[in-house]
């Protein structure tokens, strides 16, 4: 099932000069693609895919991934139009942390830090991001599940482990939790420690069945290896005894099994880099905790340091002494023989106590409570 995006981050990231070239080697590559696509004549996508994706795989040394996304993203551009823009996957793209993000390029995947400037309503691309060149500017637009406002929490339970690690990540410099801190900074800090243990418990089940799948894969790719062996000694042994025609059959078998194991190659690589991935999530979950339990040590902290509320009966004396000398301010007759009217407000507080003793104890005889 796609996932539907309701919101979007952007990035802008701030690349080194080689880290620049790189991403601008990996457009130049991406025009390439579409010039290609725009000289190839095909009805839907995989037609376009049986017809070009050879040729632009060969032309531009793009990723499989990235070509696969380009003959979508042909469809939705006009002839012509100039290409400043690459669509990515969660393949192709990952954040490693609350400012930095990895990007696959031309030339291998590079990690660059980025600045997060705030969410935008609505996500109608059907790729997960697009890195957009703007002049010398170079973002990143990412779909996130999770919106800038009020949701059901319920609908969590439908994100992917990438998204949500991202909301949590993007609330960093989300205004609206800054906000909400304010009023119960312990109680958001202590919500966040929950949620990112929950993405870690999700993180640490896609690594084991990444790992697992992996060991699966690389045991039948022994087997095949062992089998291909075999067969080369099975089809010297045909031609030295003259049965030309057995070794020949068993050529055919050993050509087919490498066939699967070239299949199978392709799968271990995309397992790596899914493994990879999983790790890579892992990691910024570990700097995503240990950010949220230092906010939570913090709002612990302030919570201890901050006085104590005051009391109605303190704020009443404080109100009176204002007022008594808000009249001495205004009349220029000192309104007290006391230096400052503390030695009054406390003699009224302790009249206005025992006149309330007095009346309670007067209400229990009269048999009134």
């Amino acid at each position: 099932m796609v996932t539907k995006f309701t919101s979007s981050l952007r990035l802008v990231l701030q690349p080194t000069p080689d880290m620049r070239k790189a991403l601008t080697e990996t457009l130049e590559a991406y025009q390439q693609a579409m010039a290609i696509l725009d000289r190839t004549k095909g009805a839907n996508v995989v037609a376009l895919h049986q017809a070009a994706y050879e040729e632009i795989r060969a032309a531009t040394g793009l990723p499989a991934r990235l070509v696969t996304l380009a003959l979508r993203d042909h469809g939705r551009r006009k002839p012509g139009e100039i290409v400043a823009d690459i669509p990515l996957d969660s393949k192709l793209f990952a954040v490693k942390g609350p400012d930095s993000v990895s990007i696959a390029t031309l030339g291998g995947r590079i990690v660059l830090p980025y600045a997060a400037s705030g969410y935008r309503e609505g996500w109608a691309d059907f790729a997960e991001a697009r890195l957009v060149f703007a002049g010398s500017s170079i973002c990143l637009y990412a779909g996130i599940q999770a919106g800038i406002h009020s949701k059901k929490e319920a609908s969590m339970s439908n994100e992917g482990i990438l998204a949500r690690l991202g909301r949590v990540i993007a609330g960093v410099v989300n205004t609206a939790v800054d906000a909400a801190e304010a009023s119960n900074p312990v109680a958001v800090a202590q919500q966040a420690v929950r949620e990112i243990g929950a993405i870690a418990e999700e993180a640490r089940a896609a690594l084991g069945v990444a790992m697992a799948a992996g060991h699966r894969l690389k045991a039948k790719a022994d087997d095949l290896d062992a089998e291909i062996r075999d067969l080369d000694e099975k089809i010297k042994v045909g031609l030295e005894s003259g049965r030309e025609d057995l070794a020949r059959a068993a050529t055919g078998v050993q050509i087919d099994l490498e066939a699967q194991r070239d299949a199978l190659s392709k799968a271990i690589l995309e397992n790596a880099g899914e493994i990879a991935d999983a790790e890579a999530t892992l990691r910024s979950i570990a700097s995503a905790r240990a950010d949220a339990m230092k906010r939570l040590e913090d709002a612990r902290r302030a919570e201890r340091a901050a006085p104590p509320a005051a009391t109605p009966s303190q704020r009443n004396d404080r109100r009176l002494a204002d007022a008594l000398e808000a009249v001495e301010r205004v009349t220029g007759v000192p309104s007290k023989p006391a230096m400052d009217g503390t030695a009054e407000v406390e003699e009224l507080g302790r009249l206005q106590r025992q006149k309330a003793i007095e009346a309670r104890l007067a209400a229990f005889k009269h048999g009134e409570r």
